[in-house]
């Protein structure tokens, strides 16, 4: 029967379109950069405990079972490289049912995918394949659902089939965002249909409708705008130039090299694994029983665990995925947004904390993963709450303190 026939029913909707407006509008932001509101957890922990036990307590202070914005759980993966230090710890409970989570419980990381679309095309020019200094048209021509000629019109004039693939990487291209740009039309969208399949083809039908090809932020290279869009083109050119599902090419690229054995693209392949999951809020809303996230696709759509991605940095700064030192390097060249005060370079974001300098991405649903390559120093957590209502920063630093970073 249509929800249209239940007035009562459509009013319940827009209020909660109300409050998931910046649900996606805001799932490109880590949440080490997003000061909660609300509470303020307890930081101390006792001096005679274990590091495991001080960072199980420490956790266990900033699970809220109640409220707007409950944090069911709180996962950890934090290991200090040079003295050997390992906590990896689960606390809370899945979330629609009291039942304990364990340590290696699995979420959605959300664009913490964005590094693995980057290492991957990273790969592709180390064997010749493409070289990011192209434009992205050069493998691709209009790019059959892309529609290259008409995804960036600027002045009357079109400058999508001059958009290069380090463009794409760095968030340069100046492409608009069906999150960021039309988040009330695309939001409505899933409430409304919240069980929706996407693919790539139905991002850019979305991204079209909305005119954001005629909406652009400035021409390609002259400034920096966060856009998943660059990511469904780059995810493309992967399949493009792989001859295989985005899925496939990094799981054969990426998670069985490493052995991400409880990784998967969620939604675009079968669950692969057996961690089972936590359930992720924004706000009230489960969005892990209740929206199907396939919409993220190449901007962010692995379900994971915090160990599992703990592998995947560690391997990627040990030169385990890549050939050459100097890829690496390219990766974390950020110099032109550093420029404009941006810390974003190739599909990975530059940290400081305390003075030290940590690697990595931040995903929307409560997702951090970090590195240091100087110290050894790996962090990675997710908190189940997109919008914590403390300061997660703070959590960040006890458990760096736990671990024995000073």
């Amino acid at each position: 029967m249509s929800i249209f026939k239940h007035p009562f029913r459509l009013i319940l909707i827009a209020v909660a379109a109300i409050a998931i407006l910046a649900l996606l509008a805001l799932g490109t932001v880590a949440w080490l950069l997003v000061p909660g509101k609300g509470i303020t957890p307890d930081l101390s922990v006792p001096e005679d405990r274990s590091p495991a036990e001080q960072a199980r307590i420490l956790m266990g202070h900033h699970l809220v079972d109640s409220g707007r914005t409950p944090v069911k759980s709180f996962l950890l993966y934090a290991e200090n490289g040079k003295t050997g230090l390992l906590v990896h710890e689960g606390v809370g409970t899945v979330g629609r049912s009291e039942d304990p989570v364990g340590r290696n419980w699995r979420f959605n990381c959300a664009s913490v995918t964005k590094m693995f679309i980057s290492t991957v095309v990273l790969q592709l020019e180390e064997v010749g394949l493409i070289s990011l200094d192209d434009p992205v048209s050069l493998y691709l021509g209009d790019g059959g659902y892309l529609r290259l000629g008409e995804i960036h019109q600027l002045d009357g004039m079109s400058h999508g089939e001059d958009i290069t693939i380090a463009q794409l990487l760095r968030h340069r291209s100046g492409l608009g965002d069906i999150f960021l740009d039309t988040q009330t039309r695309f939001n409505l969208g899933v409430l409304l249909h919240p069980h929706r399949q996407y693919d790539a083809r139905k991002i850019m039908d979305s991204y079209f409708r909305f005119g954001l090809g005629k909406k652009p932020h400035f021409a390609p290279g002259n400034g920096y705008y966060y856009s998943d869009i660059n990511y469904v083109v780059l995810g493309t050119l992967i399949e493009r130039m792989t001859g295989q599902s985005l899925p496939q090419a990094i799981r054969t690229r990426i998670l069985e090299p490493v052995g991400m054995d409880d990784t998967w693209f969620a939604f675009h392949e079968p669950p692969h694994g057996t961690a089972k999951p936590v359930d992720q809020y924004y706000g009230r809303i489960n969005m892990t029983r209740y929206i199907n996230t396939s919409y993220e696709w190449g901007g962010g759509s692995h379900a994971t665990t915090t160990k599992d991605l703990a592998l995947f940095i560690k391997a990627l700064f040990a030169g385990k995925l890549f050939r050459e030192a100097s890829t690496l390097r390219k990766m974390l060249d950020g110099a032109e947004n550093a420029q404009e005060g941006q810390s974003y370079a190739c599909g990975i974001n530059k940290y400081e904390v305390d003075g030290r300098t940590y690697w990595g991405h931040g995903g929307f649903y409560g997702t951090l993963l970090l590195y240091d390559p100087v110290n050894k120093v790996t962090f990675s957590a997710n908190i189940s709450q997109a919008m914590p209502p403390f300061d997660p920063e703070a959590a960040v630093r006890k458990i760096l303190e736990i671990i024995g970073v000073r």
